[in-house]
């Protein structure tokens, strides 16, 4: 039998002198199944969903949110009144950061550094957004008079080149590398209608409507040519991303569609790898194994490493019109643009509980982490809420074990957020198993905590290979933890001189 650690002995017994004595302060029991130990981050249970946060709509008399792009600690929002720049350092508190007036409606916006370009009706917009306080336009673009109305529906940009595609008239690529002056250097003239776009390598993608998807070669962008097509699913494609030579085609129409998996390989013939049925289908996000999809409205996460075989995981109804079309995702969150509802913030999870801590101090476990709050930790009051996020997000040159977690502590009389009192500390211990420890080096496994803009590791981590624990005594307030660790080292040759 393994050893326990000092703390965790520690722990135990405080919570059975807790037991014993009524002190108040020890949380319930999470509502939410337990996730079995042998489940690995590779292997994720499905996710659980909630709303997180939302801002804007015009049910809160602000803006009309069409379309969102997130990156970093920033959501780029399209609105009916211009360009919105939200600050998603604290998803659950998404807040205003900067605002660019436009005339009419903005809809599809992408990143291009520190530039945003946005479609503006026949125009292509670039905004720089490098200092989000004073946004200003540095360039535009009118797209050519094409004799009836033809609005810009979509941009993908890969390099200093962007895709831009039109209802009717189809594909228009701009060189862009200057962004205050650019150039038109070729387009093509799709078959059918156009909805969607994506690149890769020298292919564009269309989401071509009735006709499903179009290929045109773009190697020589001065003129592109159309290769291939494909029915899709159910041969009306609102939607498309592509990774390499894979495509995927959001499908859908009066209710029925759903996804389609494309090997693009020989783009003269295009082939079905797989598809699900979902129904009425706007929107696809690709992001890892996972497609995040908008159907009829509502969110959809179907698990895509096996290709020939996707299958849903994960629902959230929105409870928003049908027609809903845009949405992003980052991390263990997806931001869904929902009109007059404005930005809503899901937060995907494994689970979560919740529970008062006193003044007297408190304890909780969940799975396998255990937190220890003594006597003056808080000076009022808090709910405390520990949620197990559902996977573990980009972290450098560390790897997670799938212990992920967030820590939300709110005062019960302000309802704002509370921070650990002046010179106090909290026990924090987590359990892992040996599957969940995957290619970690574990004895370089430590918590640590997000400063906002990097992964920073706790100065009182320890770890425990014997008893499988993390420990921490933090003093300081940090709103998301991992536990990560090394995946390899390097060893320098040694030179005997003889």
């Amino acid at each position: 039998m393994k050893k326990i650690s000092n703390l965790f002995r520690h722990t135990t017994l405080v919570l059975l002198l807790v037991l014993a004595w009524g002190v108040r302060g020890v949380l319930a029991q999470g509502p939410n199944e337990e996730i079995k130990d042998e489940v690995s981050s590779a292997q994720l249970p499905p996710p659980m969903i909630e709303l997180a946060g939302q801002i804007g709509g015009t049910v809160n008399d602000t803006w009309w949110v069409n379309n969102v792009s997130v990156m970093g600690n920033m959501a780029y929002v399209s609105a009916d009144d211009g360009l919105h720049l939200i600050d998603i350092s604290t998803p659950a508190r998404p807040t205003q950061a900067g605002f660019y007036p436009t005339m009419g409606g903005v809809g599809e916006v992408v990143l291009i550094g520190n530039i945003a370009g946005v479609l503006n009706g026949d125009f292509v917009l670039f905004i720089n957004v490098a200092n989000p306080a004073a946004l200003s336009e540095v360039g535009s673009y009118p797209l050519p008079f094409s004799g009836f109305p033809d609005y810009a529906q979509d941009i993908a940009v890969v390099g200093h080149t962007a895709y831009v595609v039109r209802f009717v008239t189809g594909l228009y690529l701009l060189d862009i590398a200057n962004p205050a002056a650019p150039i038109l250097i070729g387009s093509y003239n799709s078959p059918d209608r156009t909805f969607g776009v994506a690149a890769a390598g020298n292919r564009a993608y269309l989401a071509g409507g009735q006709s499903g998807l179009y290929i045109a070669d773009i190697s020589d962008p001065t003129m592109p040519t159309g290769v291939g097509s494909h029915p899709g699913l159910m041969a009306w494609s609102n939607d498309v991303a592509a990774e390499g030579n894979r495509v995927y085609l959001a499908d859908g129409l009066f209710g029925f569609g759903g996804l389609s998996i494309i090997d693009a390989a020989n783009p003269r013939r295009p082939k079905l790898i797989g598809s699900i049925d979902l129904g009425d289908t706007r929107h696809v996000t690709i992001q890892g194994s996972y497609a995040y999809l908008l159907v009829e409205g509502d969110l959809h996460i179907v698990d895509i490493s096996h290709p020939d075989n996707p299958t849903e995981i994960g629902f959230y109804d929105n409870d928003v019109t049908w027609w809903i079309d845009d949405l992003d995702a980052q991390n263990n969150y997806v931001y869904v643009a929902a009109e007059d509802k404005g930005l809503l913030v899901l937060r995907l999870l494994r689970h979560k509980i919740t529970g008062g801590v006193s003044t007297n101090g408190g304890y909780l476990s969940s799975h396998g982490t255990y937190l220890a709050f003594p006597a003056g930790a808080f000076t009022d009051m808090v709910a405390l809420t520990y949620r197990h996020l559902w996977q573990d997000q980009d972290m450098g040159n560390l790897v997670g074990i799938g212990h992920t977690f967030e820590l939300e502590a709110i005062y019960h009389i302000t309802g704002q957020p509370a921070q650990l009192a002046p010179g106090q500390t909290f026990d924090i211990l987590v359990q892992y198993t040996d599957a969940e420890n995957g290619p970690a080096i574990e004895d370089t496994l430590a918590l640590y905590y997000w400063n906002g803009s990097q992964w920073v590791k706790e100065a009182s981590s320890m770890v425990d290979p014997a008893a499988n624990t993390v420990t921490a005594q933090p003093n300081h307030w940090a709103t998301l933890w991992a536990v990560l660790g090394e995946t390899r080292r390097m060893f320098l040759p040694v030179i005997l001189d003889k």
